[in-house]
C-alpha cells in the first residue's frame, strides 16, 4: 500500500537481515509504532521464528493490517471470501440508485477536469446511508463510483472476526492504492492543469479488482502462534513486556501527527466519519490520534521515557530513525545521546551496533526544497536511516 512510513526498502537493506540474526534468540516479536504492517508480516513469513507477535499503533487502521495476518495461523480461502463479501457488494450496489450517477460523471471525459470534479463533489453531496466514504470523500480523493464501491464493500463485511480483519485490511489497501492524493491522504489532488491527469487515473482505478489483488497478497501471509494487535499508546505496551522479547523501536519523526496523512484509512477501518472540513476532508481533531512524537516539544522526553521503560524490562531493541534532524525535532545524533544513557551492545558493552540504510524517503507532503525546474517541492529525497540494535544496561534493569 502508499504508505509514507513503510520499511519494505529497509527491509531487503540491513533491516531484514538483522531481524533474521535476532529473532531465534526471542520469545516474542514486538512491533509498538507497527505502521502499514510491514515488519510484522515479514517476521510472520520467518520459518524460523516461531514465538508470539504482538503489535499496536494509535491509528485502527495499521492494527487492522497487522491483525490480518498476525492473528492468524492458517491460510485464508480467497474463493470463499470474494463469494460471501465482494460478490455480494457487488449485488448490492446494483440495486443503489446512486450507482447510475455516479456512472455517467465518470463517462464525461469530454468535459474539462475542473467540471468533471465539481459535478462528482455536487453529487456526493446528495445523502448515503451505506457508509462514511460517500459523503465525507467522493468526489475529493475518490470518484463518486469508488466512493459507493467502498461503502458496499464496508456495509457487507463478514462478521466473522478472522474474516472481517482480512476484508478491511483489503479495502484499506485497495482504498490507499487508488485514492487520488500523494502517497498519503493528507489532501487530495486538486482539479489543477498540473494534477488534473492524476485524478483521471487515481479515478480509473477498479476497487473491486484492488481488493481482489490485496486479499492475494494477505491471504498467504500468516503467523506460526496467533499473535495480538491493539490499538495502545506505545508506552502502555511496553509496560507488559517480558525478558526475552524483542522490540522494534520505529516511532514517528514527522513534526506534523501521522493521524492528518492517514485519516481516509482510519475512517475506513471505523467504519464511520464525523464532519469532515477543508481541503484535506478532515474529521475533528478529537476523532484523529495525538502522538507525543509529532510534536517537537515533547518527542525528547516520550522517547527517554520510552527507553528507559525498555531498558528496565531488558529487552533487546531494534531502533530506526533518520540519521538527520526530523521534523519533530530529534536527530540521528539525539537518539543515540539517549540510547547510550540506557543500552550498550551486547557483544562487547562498549558502543552500540549502528548500521546506516541510505535510500529515498518522503518528506510527507513536500519540503522547502526546490526540484530542478525550481517550481516543485521535492516529495521524496535522499536519506539516511539508522538501524540500532541495543541491549539495556544492567543497572537500569528491574531486579
Amino acid at each position: 500500500m502508499k504508505y509514507m512510513g513503510s520499511k519494505r526498502y529497509m527491509l531487503a537493506n540491513g533491516l531484514g537481515e538483522l531481524l533474521r540474526e535476532q529473532l531465534p534468540y526471542a520469545k516474542r516479536f514486538i512491533d509498538p509504532f507497527c505502521g502499514s504492517g510491514g515488519v510484522v508480516n515479514f517476521v510472520a513469513t520467518d520459518q524460523n521464528f516461531k514465538g508470539q507477535i504482538i503489535a499496536s499503533d494509535l491509528q485502527k487502521y495499521a492494527v487492522i493490517l497487522a491483525k490480518a495476518v498476525i492473528e492468524r495461523t492458517s491460510l485464508i480461502n480467497i474463493e470463499h471470501l470474494k463469494k460471501i463479501w465482494i460478490e455480494k457488494a457487488q449485488k448490492g450496489i446494483r440495486t443503489s440508485s446512486l450507482l447510475i450517477r455516479a456512472a455517467e460523471v465518470d463517462k464525461k471525459y469530454n468535459r474539462s477536469i475542473k467540471t468533471r470534479v465539481r459535478e462528482a463533489r455536487r453529487l456526493c453531496e446528495t445523502s448515503s446511508k451505506v457508509g462514511p466514504i460517500w459523503n465525507a470523500y467522493g468526489g475529493h480523493y475518490f470518484s463518486p463510483k469508488q466512493a459507493l464501491i467502498l461503502d458496499y464493500l464496508l456495509s457487507t463485511l463478514p462478521k466473522q472476526t478472522k474474516y472481517r480483519d482480512v476484508c478491511l485490511a483489503a479495502i484499506i489497501i485497495a482504498a490507499s492504492r487508488a485514492a487520488a492524493s500523494p502517497g498519503h491522504t493528507a489532501q487530495p489532488f486538486q482539479p489543477t492543469t498540473g494534477a488534473g491527469k492524476f485524478i483521471t487515473i487515481a479515478w480509473h482505478v477498479d476497487i473491486f479488482k484492488s481488493c481482489e489483488a490485496a486479499l492475494n497478497e494477505i491471504a498467504p501471509l500468516y503467523a506460526k502462534t496467533k499473535g495480538r494487535a491493539i490499538v495502545s499508546d506505545a508506552k502502555k505496551l511496553i509496560s507488559q513486556l517480558k525478558k526475552g522479547d524483542l522490540v522494534l523501536l520505529d516511532p514517528p519523526y514527522s513534526g506534523v501527527q501521522y493521524s492528518r496523512f492517514y485519516h481516509v484509512l482510519e475512517t475506513i477501518a471505523r467504519g464511520k466519519c464525523g464532519p469532515v472540513t477543508g481541503v484535506g476532508r478532515y474529521p475533528d481533531i478529537l476523532e484523529r490520534p495525538q502522538s507525543k512524537f509529532s510534536n517537537a516539544g515533547q518527542s525528547y522526553k516520550a522517547l527517554e521515557q520510552l527507553l528507559f521503560g525498555l531498558a528496565k524490562k531488558d529487552v533487546k531493541v531494534i531502533f530506526t530513525f533518520p540519521k538527520g534532524k526530523s521534523s519533530n525535532g530529534l536527530s540521528g545524533d539525539k537518539v543515540i545521546e539517549l540510547a547510550k544513557k540506557y543500552f550498550y551492545l551486547d557483544k562487547n558493552k562498549s558502543r552500540i551496533h549502528k548500521h546506516v540504510i541510505t535510500g529515498r524517503f518522503s518528506t510527507l507532503g513536500g519540503n522547502n526544497k526546490l526540484n530542478k525546474n525550481n517550481r516543485e517541492k521535492k516529495s521524496r529525497v535522499k536519506s539516511e536511516e539508522l538501524v540500532l540494535l541495543l541491549k539495556p544496561k544492567k543497572n537500569y534493569v528491574s531486579r
